[in-house]
């Protein structure tokens, strides 16, 4: 019994996993590396829509928070999806958030691609701005690109964006 339980249980997963809908977004890197901002991104009291921002993911992908503390030392916050849309998702729908691309450096190999995406985001309160790079791990199968994991960080005047990774709107007059 507990083996056909099993049996049941990874099938149920691999349905979940390789049965999703796909949408056009999914098909290239640039599209599901802004489908993911877009989903985070909304109004005031807008609700997200959490299950095609999860579909975006691999079921084990972390999302991993990387700055430095007061003391100058290097720390990371680690989550799983859950995680992120419960900790995360109600602080999006009461404050608002919007996100875009405001560079993108692709890395792509045989099926894998790594990928930064500079980032400029802002609550709607006004109360929050920031600039960063995040950091995509990306699979391609099943006809479709699948985030395995991602790495997000913001700029610091320490370590400001190198123009390299902007679009050229973006990038310094210097």
């Amino acid at each position: 019994m507990k083996k056909l339980l099993l049996l049941l249980f990874l099938g149920g997963f691999q349905s979940t996993l390789f049965c999703q809908t796909d949408t056009i977004a999914v098909k290239t890197i640039e599209g599901i590396t802004n489908k993911m901002i877009a989903l985070i991104s909304g109004d005031i009291g807008e609700k997200r829509n959490w299950d095609e921002y999860r579909n975006l993911f691999l079921p084990t992908a972390q999302k991993i928070s990387v700055g430095k503390s007061k003391d100058g030392k290097i720390r990371t916050r680690v989550s799983n999806l859950e995680e992120f849309v419960r900790n995360v998702g109600p602080l999006y729908a009461r404050d608002g958030f919007e996100e875009y691309a405001i560079g993108l450096t692709v890395n792509e190999f045989n099926g894998i691609a790594n990928v930064f995406q500079s980032y400029y985001c802002k609550n709607l309160l006004g109360t929050y701005e920031k600039r960063g790079v995040n950091s995509y791990q990306l699979v391609y199968m099943k006809d479709r690109w699948w985030i395995a994991n991602t790495l997000f960080t913001a700029e610091t005047d320490d370590s400001p964006l190198p123009d390299k990774y902007l679009f050229k709107k973006y990038q310094s007059n210097k």
